[in-house]
């Protein structure tokens, strides 16, 4: 399988590389900048995210994306990279994104915590757009929302989906994160929903 990685230099990009490498499936990992590093199975390209057609070109040739963007402004390259997925004809996309940032998601949340996202929205609003576009895009999505992420060795041994007590003072290894990123989009489960994980 091949993965177009959008944020590839990001908390969160290498442990998804490196998480994609081990289960053997091929990276075109993108970043802003112009990237020097090179390694089998991966590779590096630069985006101008203000431009369709540098986008298409980050997609050829791969079987779905992922979209692991910081808190940057992520509203306009989220609404391009949503385009030239169209252009690219490609369906599969999976997006990182904050806990609780839509009201779809907040569902699935207790009461007691459903209250504290509705204190924390106005801190989450670029989270919660960008979680609108991907859900009105058309393609089939899985937007992940974990807690806390933490740069602790994998643990394999981490909730998501349907459990209890989901709570954004919880936690969860970057590495355990990357794991089941991966696994989710080779796997293609949690299609057209929100997943919530922690340890």
């Amino acid at each position: 399988m091949q993965i177009t990685i959008f944020g590839a230099t990001g908390s969160v990009g290498h442990y998804l590389i490196n998480e994609a490498q081990r289960r053997g499936d091929t990276v075109v990992a993108v970043s802003r900048h112009a990237h020097s590093k090179q390694s089998s199975g991966v590779s590096w390209q630069s985006v101008d995210y203000d431009s369709l057609d540098s986008i298409v070109k980050t997609l050829a040739g791969s079987d779905a994306a992922i979209i692991s963007l910081g808190d940057y402004d992520v509203i306009t390259p989220t609404q391009n990279i949503v385009a030239a997925m169209k252009v690219a004809n490609l369906k599969r996309v999976e997006i990182l994104t904050g806990f609780g940032t839509s009201s779809a998601s907040r569902k699935q949340l207790g009461i007691g915590m459903r209250a504290v996202m509705t204190v924390m929205m106005p801190m989450l609003r670029t989270k919660e757009k960008q979680d609108q576009i991907i859900r009105n895009s058309g393609l089939i999505f899985t937007i992940v929302q974990p807690p806390t992420l933490t740069d602790g060795p994998a643990t394999h041994a981490y909730r998501y989906g349907n459990y209890g007590h989901k709570s954004i003072s919880g936690h969860i290894a970057r590495a355990d994160l990357a794991e089941f990123m991966i696994t989710n989009l080779v796997e293609d489960r949690f299609k057209r929903e929100s997943v919530y994980l922690q340890n």
